[in-house]
């Protein structure tokens, strides 16, 4: 067996172009108006830095979201990620078009309830539950996750003040090696 003629690396510059978590960015050209509204007159009513949200295109894009999904699977159910925007507004659009609530604390629980979710409508993250909410999300039903032992541990605590067995979703951070 001969051994093959070493060859030096080479080392070629890609250019990525500026990219983040979801892919290249995309190019959006500057507005004019908003819905039919001109951004000027928009900025002198309300002032600058203004953000500005479309219900429209909330909708629009989450239908698309939906149907897209759906496609694939039939029983798909999104669910409003309120630490992404706690804004009421922008809430009760997702809910109204079918979404749930994801939220991570207290008072965006209690903001989720006030705004008319369901307790069984409602995915209750976060690792900083206190007894008193864990005791709450069981007694209405919400989809509790578990994010640690201490958690593990109440839940168990609290759920023995139920009849029935309360259900929950475990997450599990694995070690395989990778980081």
């Amino acid at each position: 067996m001969t051994k093959a003629t070493y060859q030096k690396p080479t080392i070629i510059r890609h250019q990525g172009g500026l990219s983040q978590k979801f892919g290249r960015p995309t190019r959006r050209a500057s507005m004019e108006r908003i819905d039919g509204v001109p951004v000027e007159e928009l900025m002198e009513k309300y002032g600058s830095p203004l953000f500005v949200f479309s219900e429209r295109t909330i909708r629009e894009r989450y239908r698309q979201a939906h149907r897209a999904f759906s496609i694939r699977y039939p029983k798909v159910q999104f669910a409003w990620s309120y630490k992404t925007n706690y804004i009421d507004a922008i809430c009760r659009i997702y809910h109204q078009e079918g979404s749930w609530a994801e939220v991570v604390s207290d008072m965006e629980y209690d903001m989720a309830r006030r705004l008319g979710v369901p307790g069984n409508q409602i995915l209750f993250n976060g690792p900083l539950k206190t007894e008193e909410a864990l005791r709450r999300a069981f007694k209405e039903g919400a989809h509790v996750h578990i994010d640690h032992y201490d958690e593990l541990y109440m839940a168990e605590q609290v759920a023995k003040e139920f009849d029935e067995p309360v259900p929950v979703a475990i997450r599990v951070n694995m070690d395989t090696g990778i980081y």
